[in-house]
Formats: structure tokens, C-alpha cells, sequence
């Protein structure tokens, strides 16, 4: 799908991105939803009788398991995610097949607090699972280089891997070694808002930051917070949506080639467009008077999952915040009351919820963010083998793709398994009309920074109002390592 084949391929370029052209799709471009966006989020189609591969696939122990024999029947795999609730949901519900064709047992560790550090425990104890998932790529090759991951090259074919993940594969690679497979992908450059009540108000959605702006100061002026903004958590992960607001107006505002310099350190934290990003962007919308349901400092400590709730006040017919920056991933899985049942929200995604490409800043600078999770071997067994090569299949997400809320980085993916995904159609959308694509710069940087220091000092950021950049930046840039 030509959707996968552009969401990270900025990752692996300096320059900008030309995006090939896509399948058509529709995305909010006025207060009421697209005449196309279904009722529901989940595609249409219907689903194989089981989402496993044909045989041969290819994949050596991935035949072992699915033949007739079941060799590996009554075996157990470990994989440790950080998904939780939904997400956890559409994951287990993505390798119940697999189980069953095989025998092989998957016990899903979810570790939605402290993933990372619980994971890393667990691997310098000499205890780790057998497959975990990250997010941040300089992790997966930290661990790589350490001697505690498993190379994917010596036993799946690097050229397969090369061919099927063109645009994604090379973040996880180190000159022959292959340390983590691409599982999943997600658009980042997104804004969540409810559909009906802008409808009512007589509000548009915005295209460019200056619309941004004005529509803030209007919902202002109406008595009401345009914004619903967290860094809480999940867990000591507190502070990535800070980054992700400064990596998307630093790729609006300055282009690609900065951006990758920037999480080369080429260009540092203390050059003045990074300062511009924190103080006259992101500082603009965390810190004007009214903006923030809650204030600034809600912002800290507010969970994430919890975000967004003040929107569906009254059955959003009076919502107490209008608009969520925050990947596709995130509805209807967090909506409030599909957290607290269990079971599918009644606001529609793509109906009463809607999802709006962040504005342009620059208009020669129209990039989006993307970022994607990754699968790693850590124990070395033929059932193992088995399972990690399943999830290199357009099967492995198969069932989270039929959800509607997942994007598969393997470019063999049927492009019809999409068809009628609202969430899936504005992700499309979104990627075919920018000119380049950057990968979470949080995630690609050296750990220390990305998910230490840039994180924490975000967090600093925001709890002393903003009027700490210069001290915060020179935070950053002295973390980097040497």
C-alpha cells in the first residue's frame, strides 16, 4: 500500500521526501464529517476465515509451525509490550489465529508503566522476554550492539526483510546485522476534535497556523479551552507528547534536512529554530491564558489516557476542550467510555470524533511526523523463530488492520484490508500530500537524549511556564553523549 511505503522513508533520507502518489481519500476539511468516513472505524471488508499465512511463506520455522506436524505445539513465547486496553486488545486478538493453527502458547506481558525500564531490568537480569516491543529504534540498536539481541539475518533472508520493509528496515539495522523487525507505523502530524459540536459553533478546521490561532482565541472568547494537552505518562515515559509538539513544528517550520541534522546534533537544541519551536509555537498554545483545560500545569499531570475526556462532556454537545494533538492511535481505544467498558465506544469515530491534519506553519515546509514500533528477538528458539517471523507477515497485524487503528510498515500488505478505515483514510491522506516525512526525532535519537533528557526537560519546561528554554536547551544539548 503506497501508505506504508511513505510513512518513514524521511527517516532514512537527509533531503526531502517526494511522496509517491497514493489511493484516494477523504480528510475533514470542514466542520462536518467527510461524506465518505463510515459510521464505525472498522473497515468494511470482511476478514479471512483466519489471519495466518499460506505456506510456504518463506520464513523457515514459520513453515515448521504451521505444518501438519505442529512441532512446536504445547511451547510458550514471551513478548513484552507496553499496549495496554485497547491496543492490548487488537494485539491479542492479532495472534489468537497463530495460536491456534500452531499450538504455540503467546503469553502477552503488558507493561503499560515503566515499560522501558522494567524491559531493560529484565534483559541486564538475565531474565528478558523472548520478543519485546519498543518504540525508539537507538534503544533496539543499543541493545544490539550489547550482545543482547538476537540478529533477525541469520535466519530470516535480509533481502526478503529489505524488499518487504524498503522504507523502515534500515532503522534497526547496523551494517549486516538486522536487530529489530517493523511492526507497526503511525501517523503523528494529527489533531483529534468533535466533529458535531465544531458544526454547531460555526467553527472550520484549520489549515494553516494562523487559522490555528484564531480558532484558540475564538474558543476563548466563547467561554471555553481549545486544547486538551498531557505529558502524563504512560508511566516515566512523562514528556514524549512535549516532544512530539516540538518535532512537528520544528519539521513545519524548518524542513527535513534540519530535522535529521537536529537528531544527528549537527544542529543542536541551543540553535535558535529549536528555540523558536519551544517559545514562539509550542510556548504559544501550552502558556496563553485559557488554552489548556486546566492550565499549563495540567498538562504534567494529567495521564494521558484521561486526556481528552473534559471533550465528551454532555455527550459532546458542551465539550470542555476542543482538539487533542496526539497520533492515530489513540480513539476510539481511550475514549472514555470504551476505557471503562471494555467494549466499543458509542462516539463514532469519523462521525461524532474527527481527526485533522496538524496546519502548515511554513507553506514550503509541509512535512509530517511519523513513528513506528518494532518487534526484537532476545532468546533464541525454534518457536521464537517461528513467532517473530510471524509478525513479519501482513497477517502478524491482520486483525489489528480489520480494527481499523493500525498501519503495517510491510509494504505486501493488501492494500483492500484498509478499504472503508476511517482513522486509516485520514493517515493516507495526511502522508500524500506532504513532501516529506521525518521519523519521531525523540525515538532516533541517542537514548540518553530522546527518551531521557529531551523527555525530562520538556517536562521542566512546561512546569516552570516556559520562562526556562535557554537553561533547558543547554540541559539537552550537555546530555548529548560524547
Amino acid at each position: 500500500m503506497a501508505v506504508v511505503v511513505m510513512l518513514l522513508v524521511g527517516a532514512c533520507s537527509s533531503s526531502t521526501t517526494p511522496v509517491p502518489p497514493a489511493p484516494s481519500a477523504t480528510t475533514p476539511a470542514t466542520s462536518s464529517a467527510p461524506a465518505s468516513a463510515p459510521a464505525s472505524s472498522a473497515p468494511a471488508s470482511a476478514a479471512p476465515a483466519a489471519a495466518v499465512p499460506t505456506v510456504p511463506t518463506g520464513f523457515t520455522e514459520l513453515d515448521n509451525a504451521l505444518g501438519s506436524s505442529k512441532p512446536y505445539s504445547g511451547k510458550t513465547v514471551s513478548i513484552q509490550v507496553q499496549w495496554t486496553q485497547g491496543e492490548l486488545t487488537n494485539f491479542e486478538n492479532s495472534l489468537a489465529d497463530f495460536q491456534k493453527a500452531t499450538g504455540i502458547t503467546i503469553q502477552v506481558d503488558s507493561v503499560p508503566t515503566s515499560h522501558e525500564t522494567v524491559l531493560k531490568s529484565r534483559i541486564e537480569g538475565g531474565a528478558p522476554p523472548d520478543i519485546a516491543q519498543l518504540a525508539q529504534p537507538t534503544g533496539i540498536l543499543a541493545y544490539g550492539a550489547e550482545g543482547k539481541v538476537i540478529d533477525l539475518a541469520t535466519f530470516m533472508d535480509p533481502t526478503k526483510l529489505k524488499a518487504n520493509y524498503p522504507a523502515t528496515i534500515g532503522l534497526y539495522t547496523s551494517g549486516s546485522h538486522i536487530w529489530g523487525l517493523p511492526y507497526k507505523a503511525d501517523v503523528k502530524s494529527t489533531i483529534w476534535y468533535p466533529i458535531k459540536a465544531f458544526a454547531a459553533k460555526g467553527y472550520q478546521v484549520p489549515k494553516t497556523w494562523t487559522d490555528l490561532i484564531a480558532l484558540s482565541d475564538k474558543i476563548v472568547a466563547d467561554g471555553s479551552n481549545p486544547w486538551c494537552i498531557s505529558a502524563g505518562g504512560p508511566g516515566d515515559a512523562t514528556g514524549w507528547q512535549i516532544t512530539d509538539w516540538i518535532e512537528e513544528v520544528v519539521l513545519k517550520t524548518k524542513g527535513l534536512q534540519y530535522y535529521n541534522d537536529w537528531i544527528s546534533h549537527k544542529v543542536t537544541f541551543e540553535d535558535p529554530g529549536i528555540k523558536d519551536a519551544f517559545d514562539k509555537y509550542v510556548g504559544k498554545i501550552f502558556f496563553t491564558p485559557n488554552y489548556v483545560y486546566g492550565g499549563a500545569q495540567a498538562i504534567i499531570n494529567t495521564d494521558q489516557k484521561t486526556t481528552m475526556d473534559p471533550m465528551f462532556n454532555s455527550d459532546m454537545a458542551a465539550p470542555k476542550c476542543w482538539m487533542q494533538k496526539v497520533p492515530t492511535w489513540y480513539g476510539p481505544d481511550f475514549f472514555p467510555d470504551q476505557r471503562a467498558s471494555g467494549t466499543l465506544s458509542k462516539y463514532g469515530v469519523g462521525t461524532d470524533v474527527g481527526i485533522f491534519p496538524f496546519p502548515t506553519i511554513d507553506p514550503t515546509q509541509n512535512n509530517v511526523e511519523g513513528s513506528a514500533d518494532a518487534m526484537f528477538m532476545l532468546t533464541d528458539r525454534p518457536e521464537v523463530r517461528a513467532v517473530e517471523e510471524f509478525l513479519g507477515t501482513p497477517q502478524g497485524l491482520e486483525r489489528w488492520i480489520e480494527a481499523g487503528s493500525a498501519i503495517s510498515p510491510n509494504t505486501t500488505t493488501p492494500a483492500s484490508w484498509y478499504a472503508g478505515a476511517y482513522k486509516l483514510s485520514v493517515a493516507n491522506t495526511v502522508l500524500s500530500t506532504a513532501t516529506g516525512i521525518g521519523f519521531d526525532a525523540s525515538d532516533s535519537m541517542p537514548a540518553a537524549v530522546g527518551a531521557g533528557t529531551f523527555w525530562t526537560q520538556s517536562d521542566a519546561w512546561v512546569q516552570n511556564n516556559g520562562q526556562n528554554t535557554d537553561a533547558v536547551l543547554k540541559a539537552i544539548d550537555d546530555s548529548w553523549p560524547k
